[in-house]
This record gives structure tokens, sequence and C-alpha cells, in this order.
């Protein structure tokens, strides 16, 4: 018998006050526009402070803080929220070294453990996964930043959605399904990516059970229209497809958005998330910038090199202050990923937020060529802007010479389609790499599907784009 009481899930959560403190949909737009600047920022003040307080006794945050030069009461405001040190998932892997399994982040509430708790992870693309420990408000706090974005995306009462991410260690299949359920009337369907459910029975599941929405990588929808090609499903006359929710990558010119619209023939919706901190943003039916979920997180845009706060419009790293959680705090989370900050604006469909753009590479990517600093993920406009290529593709990245010779050498992969003039794509695709990345890359043309097994398309998690040889 356990000594403990049993911390009920159902009894943990004042659901009232959950409600009325992050207003599910159809709430939540009405909610933010009545707010003006000045009560908005009110808000987040008042949650930044209660964060900090928690954060204060943790000993992650005391010990940098302390050794910045900090004191408890130092930052009385969110105006002083650029006087705090910023931290990377680097030093979260460190914590988890110092302080092991979990780390001296959020050890504390397992040791305390009053409430109930569960264990979702990063990708984990080297070593061991990054772990992050929920609790009830944090979880569902997160399916509500979802539900937001299905409503905002076009979803209904009674909706099948259908969710081609596994309930796994990673989190987006399992705040999907929670969002559908708990807090937007769809019925999840969780047939898991490729490698639990084949891609014919996923069309033919969505086909004979009506699935309205979908939840999948852009890369798997190609798969999927792919698939349905070849075995003669038309997804625009033989599925009821209304909306589908997908997280586009770096799609500036708005290739990718393009095809697969042009596949499914149904409005695909761009979003924007981390596993700790939830879905940040999302873009409604106007498709025209993300909205943020301004009551859950305060965002800055940084100089990558400087760390300074930037001005709205400016593109650096995004760093992320969570006004929601408190197992753990996440105050002040440099993501590394490049993206461009707005301030909030009353949109056509009713909402008045901050909005975000689209993802525009990842900081911790940048590789230096000849002085000039490329990003190899925003290769994905160029390589999917041409019908010739399948749209996959690798970026090799390696030293080559010695000494004061030594330079930093990238090579992109690009599959070609079969029977295509492949010494014609090369020359093109090397001529739009150039003028993309200002600077001349090498580029391999390779044979359709060859990439699968680096990139990792089909399986579990994001597609790989870099393979770092430095």
């Amino acid at each position: 018998m356990s000594q403990k009481p049993i911390p009920y899930y159902w009894s943990s959560v004042d659901w009232e006050k959950l409600v009325a403190d992050y207003p599910p949909p159809p709430h939540f737009d009405a909610a933010m526009a009545g707010l003006s600047d000045e009560a908005v920022h009110e808000l987040q003040n008042a949650r930044f402070l209660a964060r900090m307080d928690d954060a204060w006794r943790v000993p992650f945050y005391r010990e940098r803080w302390t050794a910045a030069g900090l004191e408890p009461g130092d930052i009385r405001c969110l105006d002083d929220l650029a006087l705090v040190p910023t931290f990377t998932s680097e030093d979260l892997k460190h914590s988890a070294e110092r302080t092991p399994p979990f780390g001296d982040h959020q050890t504390f509430a397992l040791a305390d453990m009053s409430t109930p708790l569960k264990i979702q992870s990063s990708g984990g693309t080297s070593g061991l996964p990054r772990p992050t420990l929920f609790d009830p408000i944090a979880w569902e706090v997160q399916a509500i930043q979802f539900a937001r974005a299905f409503v905002a995306q076009g979803s209904e009462v009674g909706d099948i959605l259908q969710i081609t991410l596994t309930n796994s260690l990673a989190n987006t299949a399992w705040c999907s399904s929670t969002a559908a359920m708990h807090w937007s009337g769809m019925v999840p369907l969780t047939t898991g990516s490729g490698a639990v459910t084949s891609s014919v029975r996923q069309l033919e599941l969505a086909r004979e059970w009506g699935t309205a929405g979908w939840v999948a990588f852009g890369e798997y929808l190609k798969i999927l229209a792919e698939t349905a090609e070849n075995t003669g499903i038309d997804l625009r006359k033989d599925l009821p497809t209304r909306f589908i929710h997908t997280y586009l990558g770096v799609d500036t010119d708005g290739h990718l958005r393009r095809l697969l619209e042009d596949a499914w023939g149904a409005p695909v919706y761009d979003n924007y998330g981390t596993h700790e901190v939830g879905l940040i943003g999302y873009e409604c039916r106007g498709q025209n910038g993300l909205h943020v979920n301004d009551d859950t997180a305060v965002l800055q845009i940084v100089d990558r090199e400087t760390g300074q706060p930037l001005p709205d419009g400016g593109a650096g790293n995004i760093v992320v202050t969570s006004l929601h959680r408190s197992v753990p705090p996440i105050i002040r989370y440099d993501l590394r990923d490049l993206m461009r900050r707005e301030s909030r604006t009353l949109c056509a469909c009713g909402a008045r937020t901050t909005k975000l753009s689209g993802f525009l590479g990842r900081s911790d990517e940048m590789v230096k060529l000849r002085a000039t600093s490329v990003y190899p993920r925003a290769a994905q406009d160029t390589v999917q802007g041409d019908e010739r290529s399948t749209g996959e593709f690798l970026c090799v990245v390696e030293k080559v010479g010695a000494g004061l010779a030594e330079r930093e050498r990238m090579t992109v992969r690009v599959e070609a389609r079969r029977g295509v003039d492949e010494a014609a794509l090369h020359a093109d695709m090397a001529q739009g790499l150039k003028v993309l990345f200002g600077v001349g890359v090498d580029v391999d043309i390779v044979p359709a599907g060859s990439l699968a097994e680096f990139t990792g398309l089909g399986g579990e998690g994001k597609v790989k784009r870099l393979l770092d040889l430095r």
C-alpha cells in the first residue's frame, strides 16, 4: 500500500479556473480580441512574475541566475525580461548529466509527487532523448493550444481527426488526440505513422471512416499522395478532407504548401511549437502568419550573435518564456529557430494576437562558407520548387583541407524523378542554390528514394536535412 495519497488526475486540476485562465475554442478569439495591448501585458506580467517565483526555487535557475549576478526581486516586471540569461537545449542536457536522469530543473517534481506526472521527450537524434515532465496543467494547456489551432483551421464538432504521428515519447500526437477529445469535440483517429499503420491502410481508413482533418508532417503527406496515385485513390474525390494541420518548415515561397494543396484539394495550415512549451503559433484560415498563444507564452526575437532583442520584423532566434508551466518552469529558452515576430493585430478571423512568420531555419545548423552564413534547411524552397526533383534533399557538411587552408564544404544531395535530364537539373540546382545562399555549393543529383536512410523519411519524427560530418 502506498504511504503517500494517490494524486488523482481528476481532482488535481481546478477545471473551472483552467478554462477561465486559458480559454479553449471558440472562446479564445473573443477573449483576446477583447483585451487591449495594456491588458494583455498586465496578464502576461502577472503570470511571468509567478513563474519567476517558481523558478527561483529550482536549482537550475537559481544557480544560473546567481552566477549572472541576479538576486530574487531584481526582476520586477516583464520589461526586465532581457536581463534574465537565456538557456538552450544543451543546458538542459547538461542539467540531466549533473542530476540524472531528469536534471536539476525538474527532479523536484518527482521528489514531491503531489500531482500526477507524465514523461515526454525530444526526438533524441543524438544520444538519449531529452526528457520533460508534465503536470496536468502543462498537459491540458498544451492540448488547449492545439484545439485552438484545429478550430481556427476549420474543424467542426463530430469531425474525425486522423493523427499520423505515433503516441510515443514525442508529444505532438498526444497533444493532438487530447485536444480533439477534450477540447474541440472531434473524434481522434490515432493511426500513428506509416511505420505503425501502412500508408495504404491510412488512406483506406480515411475513405471508409470519413476523415475530415489530418495531423501530419509535410513529407508524409507527400508519401500519402504518391501512395494514393499508385493505388487508384483520388484524394480530391474519394476523401472528405477539409483541412490539414502540418509543419511546413522553410517554405517562404510556398512551394510545399501549393504542392500539397494541389494534391489533396484541401487547405494546408502551418504551425510551430516545441515539446517543452507546446504549440507556440498556428495559422488560421487566412494563412497570413501564425497566431501566438499570447496567454501561454511570451516571445522575443534576439540577434543570433549578440543575444539582444530585435525590433518587430527582424529575423533572429526565437526565445520563449512559458506563462503556464511550473513543472518545470521555462524562462527564456533559446530555441535557436530563426523566425520573425509582429506585434498584436486584429485578424480577419477575429483573433487579436502576436504573429510569427513561418520557420526560417535553425541557427545551430548554420554553416560558414567563404565568410557567408548559410542555413541548410533553407534549400527546401529551391528544391521543392523544381518539379524535376522529388522534393527530397540532404545537406552534407564536412571539413576539407588542413591548417590555414581548412574550410567547410556543403554538398546538397537532391533526389531526381525518374526520366528527367539530370545534367540540366544539376545546373539549375547549382545556380538556384547559389542565388539562395549567396555562395556556391556543391550539388549531387541522386536517385529517387535514395536519401530516406539518411533523412528518416517515412519513419517516426521529423525528417533530417543535415548530415554533419565536421
